[in-house]
């Protein structure tokens, strides 16, 4: 008889191959204990270059074991091994495919890819599923006063020439000035120098959004018509941002899509937006992408892709990541109440579904990006670039969240942690939930919290000691490299060791992941091997950054 141990046995479920298929049939001549086990494999793949991966070291050249062969049984890897021991596994009806020399590889995971954003985007006009506001554009000008006065004019003017009726939603969106630093629009609006106080006086008849993309502002009947869905509006925005933000009228990512989700779309058909998701996931599948991973903010959205899977069309599975605090723009009651009432149904695709399952709560503001690092006392710097950070505190939505669902049970993922001190606190939060939830740290580690962008995270030692402690998985997204040129154009050069040293990370024994560019992950893994930062509209030249 023959050993099951001398295969190699993997849990991996998907796997993807570079190359046509060709298939045939064989026959196995013995049957050994792994059969009387499992049965007869379904196919048996020869003649390949199977990669497993499986190699977490930052050894060069080491992508992990190379197979010959694979057995599979019930959509299930049966096990890994040479030609002929894989075809020792082969019954009268197993199907045998010659991958010609050709390469195999686990099927693509795309572990933080919004993809419903992109897809009401790119599908949701075909179905009437579009955004019903009068559009204008400003450019901004180089000072936040100047800017201010060139929104306040371009929407008078609007008003005035176009006829635009009472009551109609008018969307403004400020692009950055080319000669000011990346980000300054952005910065400008979280700090309050833009705010519906420099537009209310104009525009008493009409609900206006000034975007400067992820960020922007509600005027006052913007917010009197967003409140009669999200009652909690102005605390939920204190929570999130600050005191003053609601004030400022600041609205961020959650507001913008449950604008859309929620309030413009909520009478439209929920298989009109189910199948829009089905489209996207249709594009997902043809680019080797076989699992996506996602936080889902707003009930509709869930109910879509949950439709699609109760119908089995859901083209690809998908773990998501419930973030209600966000997308139902909850207030610290609220917060508290959904994570306790609901306890922690958080699956995985072992005991959820195959195709769909809640991997635990996300929240994907801690500290920020471009300009809103957390650095703390890491990294000096003059008081203008210290004032811009974003640093997260137990009276920030945050850490009210965070906290109550591990309290709760739930898994934390999704968590952006992209500087320093942002890591640091972040541990202090998870330490605090740890003791009044009497949890162990072996069972913290269970939940496998993750860490998401990190690009000035840094190797500081105690920062690394807390994460290898409660083993915190680094999901890095090396495009966030870009904007280190111009950090450290603020901060100096001190900054530039904190810049995703990746390859110390894994050497300490910490488990690295990376996001794709949405759909592409060949430009990042360019990224990650050769630490040339991303081109992009924001950052126009490309930097090497090396140690």
């Amino acid at each position: 008889m023959t050993s099951p141990e001398k295969y190699r046995s993997v849990t991996l479920t998907t796997f993807l191959v570079l190359g046509l298929l060709l298939s045939g049939s064989g026959l196995a001549q013995s049957r050994p204990e792994l059969v009387d086990q499992m049965g007869w494999a379904d196919t048996v793949l020869v003649n390949g270059k199977i990669v497993s991966m499986d190699d977490r070291s930052s050894v060069p050249n080491t992508p992990g074991n190379i197979y010959a062969a694979m057995a599979i049984k019930n959509s299930r890897i049966m096990a890994l091994g040479s030609v002929d021991e894989m075809r020792e596994l082969a019954g009268p009806r197993t199907r045998i495919v010659d991958l010609g020399n050709r390469t195999l590889i686990p099927g693509l995971i795309a572990t933080h890819y919004h993809m419903f954003t992109s897809a009401a985007r790119r599908y949701g006009p075909q179905f009437g599923l579009t955004d019903p506001s009068i559009k204008l554009n400003v450019l901004a000008d180089t000072t936040a006063e100047a800017t201010a006065k060139k929104i306040r004019d371009t929407v008078v003017n609007a008003l005035r020439t176009q006829d635009i009726p009472k009551g109609k939603w008018v969307s403004v969106f400020v692009d950055q000035n080319p000669e000011s630093p990346p980000g300054t629009v952005r910065s400008w609006l979280f700090m309050g120098k833009l705010n519906r106080r420099q537009l209310d006086a104009v525009t008493p008849d009409h609900p206006m959004m000034v975007s400067g993309g992820i960020g922007g502002y509600f005027n006052q009947p913007a917010i009197e018509e967003f409140k009669q869905e999200f009652e909690d509006w102005e605390e939920s925005t204190n929570l999130e941002t600050g005191p003053g933000a609601a004030m400022n009228g600041y609205f961020a990512v959650p507001e913008q899509g449950a604008l859309t989700f929620e309030y413009w779309w909520k009478d439209k058909p929920l298989a009109d937006l189910a199948e829009v998701m089905r489209l996207q996931g249709l594009d997902i599948i043809q680019n080797g992408i076989t699992t996506v991973a996602t936080r889902l903010l707003y009930p509709r959205t869930i109910a879509a892709f949950s439709l699609l899977n109760r119908e089995n069309r859901l083209p690809h599975r998908l773990a998501y990541y419930i973030e209600s605090q966000r997308g139902n723009l909850f207030g610290r009651k609220s917060i508290q109440e959904f994570y306790r009432a609901y306890g922690a149904p958080w699956t995985n695709h072992k005991n959820g579904g195959e195709m769909m399952w809640l991997n635990g709560m996300c929240h994907e503001q801690w500290d920020s990006t471009q300009n809103n690092v957390c650095l703390g006392d890491d990294v000096p710097a003059p008081p203008d670039i210290k004032a811009r950070e974003r640093c997260p505190d137990p009276g920030l939505k945050t850490w009210i969240s965070l906290k109550a669902a591990i309290i709760n049970g739930w898994r934390p993922v999704g968590v952006h942690a992209t500087s320093s001190h942002g890591g640091r606190l972040y541990l202090q939060m998870l330490e605090e939930a740890a003791r009044e939830g009497n949890y162990s740290v072996e069972y913290i580690r269970s939940l496998r919290p993750t860490l998401e962008h990190n690009q000035v995270l840094g190797n500081l030692p105690e920062v690394m000691a807390g994460i290898k402690k409660y083993g915190i998985i680094l999901n890095v997204n090396t495009s966030y490299l870009s904007e280190v040129p111009k950090l450290i154009g603020d901060y100096g050069e001190q900054l530039r060791p904190f810049a995703m040293p990746i390859k110390s990370w894994i050497d300490q024994g910490i488990r690295v992941t990376f996001e794709s560019a949405g759909m592409d992950f060949w430009a990042p893994i360019h990224v990650l091997v050769t630490r040339q930062t991303a081109i992009n509209r924001n950052y126009p030249e490309s930097v090497t950054l090396l140690p």
